[in-house]
């Protein structure tokens, strides 16, 4: 895939580089972490940063230091860093373009810098290491535990460029991907704030409906759920759920891609619907909750405990939302039991309690944060396609 006006190896060809031809290469100086801070002077990078701050281009620099300048190593605004060490070796391949005159660069980077003008685009190139040669740079690394790639191993490798134009092209337009993803993340993160807040708020009454004013009341969550006992027993349904805090139920298929990890016979397996809420009680991340929005039936392990909302007293939705407040965690950690590893039986989750409203106050609560919640997904949405554009074109620009 080519843009318009480059098509044609005749008129623009590609050409192959090795690394050692068109870069030069340095390291950077030590910056340690109590070094380093939003609030010292000089900007700076640091090679773990590179792993979960920073993707291909570096526009902004979050971390600084106030070492002295003659302590540092400082860009020039040209550079494409990678880290040199890792745990593991396909994080080696992570190049970022650092655009940003006079950041110090720390020690454990690999830094790649021209050695002639006008040769490669380095947004371009940061983008094509981490698309073409992610893999290949993994292959280089040395080490048992933490694995290493230093530039003399980067020097054997082979690039292939267009020409300038070209690789412009390619880095603007990529650019402006990355800029829509960055907005939209920053749009969902606000979102996820408001309705975060609304939640600790509206759900611990210090903040009121206009149209409510009534007393709430305080009981245990014994009285307000209904434990699932519905079995699969003539294995009607087939689609696979797991737990997870983060997705909620998630088919087992995509967890679990290459393998399954279901019992073939799943009639002692709980169905669950609309409205179903399941949760861990041990194993990792005890305690996490999913509750059930489609009207999809799946099935989970029994290794799950599954349970309702009783709705004489509570609205599915509304206990949806207080589970995920800081006030319901709180009492899950202290209803915790084990010495090795951290268990949550039922009998200790329904000792819990749980302060409500009536049941038309609740709704208009669940009314109100779904408002929200819907907002989130559809900007999520939105997200996903940028995501989706992003990993076409990196998928068939490069070659």
């Amino acid at each position: 895939m080519r843009f318009p006006g480059f098509e044609g190896q005749e008129r623009n060809p590609y050409k192959k580089h090795f690394f050692k031809d068109v870069f030069l290469f340095s390291t950077g100086k030590n910056i340690k972490q109590d070094q380093a801070s939003p609030e010292f002077e000089i900007p700076c990078v640091r090679y773990g940063e590179l792993y979960y701050m920073y993707n291909e281009v570096i526009n902004e620099v979050i971390n600084r230091t106030n070492l002295d300048k003659s302590e540092l190593l400082l860009s020039k605004g040209d550079e494409v860093l990678l880290p040199s060490a890792g745990e593991d070796p396909l994080d080696i391949g992570l190049a970022s373009a650092l655009t940003i005159e006079n950041v110090a660069i720390g020690r454990t980077i690999n830094i790649l810098r021209p050695i002639m003008p006008n040769i490669y685009s380095q947004i371009y190139v940061s983008y094509y290491i981490n698309q073409k040669l992610r893999n290949k740079i993994s292959t280089l690394a040395k080490g048992s535990s933490i694995s290493n790639v230093y530039n003399s191993d980067l020097k054997t490798l082979e690039i292939i460029l267009p020409n300038l134009d070209e690789q412009t092209k390619i880095a603007s337009f990529l650019s402006l991907i990355n800029a829509r993803i960055q907005t939209q993340n920053k749009i969902i993160e606000k979102l996820e704030t408001l309705i975060k807040g609304l939640c600790e708020k509206l759900l611990s009454k210090k903040l009121r409906l206009t149209e409510f004013n009534s007393e709430w009341e305080i009981m245990d969550l014994e009285k307000v759920l209904i434990k699932n006992s519905v079995k699969n027993k003539n294995q009607k349904y087939s689609i696979i759920q797991s737990v997870s805090n983060k997705h909620g139920f998630i088919n087992q298929e995509k967890m679990f891609e290459d393998r399954r990890v279901a019992s073939i016979d799943t009639s002692n397996y709980y169905v669950i619907n609309k409205g179903d809420f399941a949760y861990n009680p041990s194993r990792i991340n005890v305690g996490s909750i999913a509750y059930k929005k489609d009207e999809e039936t799946t099935l989970i392990s029994p290794l799950y405990i599954s349970f309702r909302a009783n709705n004489d007293f509570v609205n599915d939705r509304y206990l949806w939302y207080w589970v995920k407040t800081v006030e319901f965690t709180r009492q899950m950690n202290n209803s915790f039991e084990g010495s090795v590893r951290n268990t949550l039986s039922y009998e200790n989750l329904i000792k819990i309690n749980i302060s409500i409203p009536s049941l038309e106050e609740q709704i208009k609560i669940s009314e109100l944060l779904s408002f929200v919640d819907a907002k989130i997904q559809t900007e999520r949405s939105v997200l996903e396609r940028h995501q989706s554009q992003k990993r076409y074109l990196l998928q068939n620009l490069f070659i």
